[in-house]
């Protein structure tokens, strides 16, 4: 039987980080953090888990990716709304704002939208070695996969990357 209060001691601080600089919102850290544990209570019951920390974070991770994904939908639909109520008239919206819009948010920002537009597998590895440091053989034991497969994977995603940020 798993010791959910030291499994949490122990690896809830890794998780915190990994989701904080995928998802850089406090609310929405806070909300997949507690995903992350509920869904590991539930795989728990339905399996035996060999490695507590891999799992956690793969599972961090896709719950970081998802609430990505639903928050550029969110934006695009308010983006999109925005523009309707002005008439496109050149008015300005709140992204607008120089100050919210420091250089490192920038950055940061269209990295974490770009993430959203590539394939879960890739976005997954990507995210393991670029902002995790994980090196190409863990990702590969992990995921089951060969070193080659994720240096090709990791290839792929930082050139489409490049494509969607325009660098």
């Amino acid at each position: 039987m798993t010791d959910w209060d030291s499994l949490v001691a122990q690896e809830g601080p890794t998780v915190w980080r990994s989701l904080w600089k995928l998802l850089g919102d406090r609310a929405d850290v806070e909300d997949c953090f507690q995903e992350t544990f509920v869904t590991a209570v539930e795989q728990s019951r339905r399996e035996a888990v060999t490695s507590w920390p891999a799992v956690l974070i793969r599972m961090a991770t896709a719950r970081g990716m998802d609430r990505l994904r639903s928050r550029y939908r969110v934006r695009r639909r308010q983006v999109v709304l925005e523009a309707a109520a002005l008439g496109n008239a050149g008015g300005t919206t709140s992204t607008d704002d120089p100050v919210a819009l420091a250089i490192a948010s920038e950055l940061s920002e269209r990295l974490r939208q770009g993430l959203t537009q590539l394939p879960n597998q890739h976005s997954e590895i990507f995210i393991l070695h670029a902002l995790q440091g994980w090196s190409y053989r863990e990702i590969a034991e992990r995921m089951n996969m060969t070193e080659t497969a994720i240096r090709t994977t990791i290839h792929r995603a930082r050139q489409r990357l490049r494509e969607l940020l325009d660098i």
